[in-house]
């Protein structure tokens, strides 16, 4: 017989975010009400709370929830992966990084040259 259960909520060993928990916490660290955040999802307040026990939740509702809690889940999501990688804005942020990194180097051999040319130090 073939298993047709929902293999998305199996836990796989390196399983360690549980969303409900983490939304949960950001209400409490924000001290944010519980009420007001229902009202804004136009959900009940226990609906709310059934979110905090979900492992997992629909991006469209984390995407609502970021909003409303002015708290950026995805990226808190993404940082947490166990892998490395770079947003574009990263990739952009390194790049000039290591322009202004090349810039400063090439200045500072500069001005040792100048330095020793007018005999300073």
């Amino acid at each position: 017989m073939i298993d047709r259960t929902k293999r998305y909520l199996q836990k796989l060993p390196n399983d360690n975010l549980h969303i409900g928990n983490l939304i949960a916490w950001v209400i409490q660290e924000k001290h944010l009400k519980k009420v007001n955040i229902a009202q804004q999802l136009n959900i009940n307040p226990a609906t709310l709370n059934q979110y905090f026990k979900q492992s997992s939740i629909q991006v469209g509702i984390l995407w609502r929830l970021s909003q409303i809690m002015e708290y950026n889940f995805l990226a808190d999501v993404a940082d947490r992966l166990p892998i490395s990688f770079e947003t574009k804005k990263e990739v952009i942020l390194n790049n000039m990084l290591s322009e202004k990194e090349a810039e400063l180097k090439s200045l500072k051999t500069e001005l040792n040259l100048l330095k020793k040319i007018f005999n300073i130090e």
